[in-house]
């Protein structure tokens, strides 16, 4: 299977994956694909739960869904073919944004893109004892 074969296949929101790639290799992106591929199908974005395990991983994924979705919403189609397939994401993503009102753009924190323990912290307090 090429790598271009893989990357469509793990953006197939019907099933799971395990994607592992060295450093560089673009594994970010298709992570920030795959969320943003997921956006259209949900009814709300907090059913979307993306975990890393650093503060530092999950900071810059969100950052990087947000600066896509800011970038659809001023229409700058970028030149590289994998962030203009993140691009037609975003847009698709954005229609849903502006259908349900979730002003993701606005309300960034409506995200779930965390770290494992902070999802743990997060269950702790919804779980009663």
């Amino acid at each position: 299977m090429s790598d271009q074969e893989a990357r469509t296949t793990a953006r197939d929101i019907s099933r799971s994956f395990i994607v592992q790639a060295p450093a560089g290799s673009g594994k970010t992106e298709l992570l920030i694909q795959r969320f943003l591929a997921l956006l259209p199908s949900v009814e709300v974005p907090e059913q979307i739960v993306a975990i890393t395990f650093t503060r530092k991983a999950a900071a810059e994924m969100r950052g990087r869904v947000i600066d896509a979705l800011k970038g659809a919403a001023a229409q700058a189609v970028p030149d590289e073919p994998h962030r203009r397939e993140t691009h037609v994401l975003a847009l698709q993503a954005l229609a849903r944004d502006k259908a349900e009102g979730w002003s993701l753009i606005d309300q960034p924190q409506r995200l779930k893109i965390d770290t494992l323990d902070a999802l743990n912290a997060w269950l702790e307090h919804q779980l009663p004892l």
